[in-house]
Order: structure tokens, then C-alpha cells, then sequence
């Protein structure tokens, strides 16, 4: 199993691109408007990615659905990739979100399948060998986030505010721990003060996604406490 992120950075990234992961090549968790992007800047695009995941409805982790849609109508023969999605979000995805640019009932894409192949999910499901159990989160109120534990190996937190319990829980049994931080205000993120409070085993063990573009700053203070970065375009293999 092979995991790279196509970026690391927060929603106002200027300097790399969103927090979407990509899954043995073709497998993308969020597509958010820098991931054509970055899968053009490493010599790639759409037609690598085959099933889609997401955890939830911000810009920075679907905003580049419309792109993937028309691309793969357009330029990729009319293929549909398979977009797995928690029932929950699949109406609030199109009617609030997708619809007013891709819906063109005129050219016969009147609706969300016409562009994917949309897979329901519950708590737990399957991508091609993958198994994912959703784990929901606190991010913003009244609407639905998730991270997962994925082949029970590896907890990625999704977007959420800090929760001890819930990482104590998700991240003692896991090889490794993939969790979100910022650096000031966490109202719907995770503080890396309230991340130094874990114990040691759990911080060694945890690699830091979804920061901004001033991490300089506190990496070394991370580092110290036994935290590890993730980075764009960088391949993490799981035998």
C-alpha cells in the first residue's frame, strides 16, 4: 500500500497545495481546487484516479470535483469515476455545491451520476482491497466530517477540532497517525499546543498534514516532541 499526499497545507495554502490524499496511485481522498494541479505539476491528471473519497464539503476538499467531472466527460473518453461518499453527504454535495456549474440537463448531465459513479457508504466499506471504518468528527457544527482508520494500520483524523479520547482510541492500535494542526485560533482545527499534550508514544507515532504556510515557525518545537511532517508529492509504503 502506497500513500502520497498531492498536498499538506490548509485551505489558504499559496505555497503547496490542499490536504488530498492519494492511495496506491489511483484512490483520492478529497479533491480539492489545487489537486489537478498538483497532479499536472508531477506530471500527471484525472485519468489516474479512478475512486474518490470524501470526507466532507469545504473548498479545499471538493473543490476540484467540477474539474475531475469535466475532465473525465470532456477529455477522458466519458468515463465516471466512482466517488464514494457518506449518504449524508450526497445532497448536500450536489444541491449545494456541484449543481449550479454541472448540472446541464440541455447536454444530458442533468445529475450527479451522469459525471460519477456514486457508492453510498456507511461506518464501514471496502475500495478495492482497502478497508475503511469512517470515524465522524467535530469540525464545524451541524455539518457532517470524517477521518477513518484504513486496514485498522493507519488513523488519518480528517479536518477536526482537537479530541483527546478520540485519538487515544483511533491512534493506540495504529501503526501510524496522520492528523490535522494549525497554529492559532482552533475553533474547527486541532491547536499543535493542545497535540504536545499527548503522551509520547502517541506524538512519535503522529505525522502533521493540514497546516498552513507559516509551519516554519513551530516545526522544530513538532520535531522535539517526537512529531514528523507530511509532505507533498512524498511516498509513504506500508508492506
Amino acid at each position: 500500500m502506497k500513500l502520497e499526499f498531492l498536498g499538506v497545507r490548509n485551505f489558504f495554502t499559496k505555497k503547496d497545495y490542499h490536504n488530498n490524499l492519494l492511495i496506491d496511485d489511483h484512490i483520492l481522498i478529497d479533491c480539492g481546487f489545487t489537486a489537478a494541479r498538483s497532479l499536472s505539476d508531477t506530471g500527471r491528471d484525472f485519468s489516474t484516479v479512478d475512486a474518490l473519497f470524501i470526507t466532507h464539503t469545504h473548498a479545499d476538499h471538493i473543490g476540484g470535483l467540477e474539474e475531475c467531472a469535466f475532465f473525465n466527460r470532456y477529455l477522458n473518453g466519458g468515463s465516471r469515476p466512482r466517488l464514494y461518499l457518506p449518504e449524508t453527504l450526497i445532497p448536500d454535495l450536489w444541491d449545494h455545491s456541484l449543481s449550479g456549474s454541472l448540472a446541464d440537463a440541455a447536454s444530458g448531465t442533468p445529475g450527479i451520476d451522469d459525471y460519477f459513479d456514486v457508492h453510498p457508504v456507511a461506518d464501514a466499506f471496502d475500495i478495492d482491497g482497502l478497508h475503511f471504518d469512517l470515524i465522524p468528527t467535530k469540525h464545524v457544527p451541524d455539518k457532517y466530517c470524517c477521518g477513518f482508520r484504513l486496514n485498522d494500520r493507519i488513523y488519518f483524523s480528517g479536518d477536526t477540532v482537537f479530541d483527546r479520547a478520540m485519538i487515544l482510541a483511533n491512534g493506540k492500535d495504529s501503526e501510524i497517525i496522520y492528523h490535522e494542526v494549525e497554529f492559532g485560533g482552533g475553533i474547527v482545527h486541532t491547536l499543535l499546543d493542545d497535540l504536545l499534550s499527548l503522551p509520547e508514544e502517541i506524538r512519535e507515532k503522529t505525522w502533521l498534514m493540514h497546516y498552513d504556510d507559516a509551519y516554519a515557525a513551530h516545526e522544530a518545537r513538532a520535531v522535539k516532541a517526537g512529531f514528523q511532517w507530511a509532505r507533498s508529492h512524498t511516498p509513504y509504503e506500508f508492506a
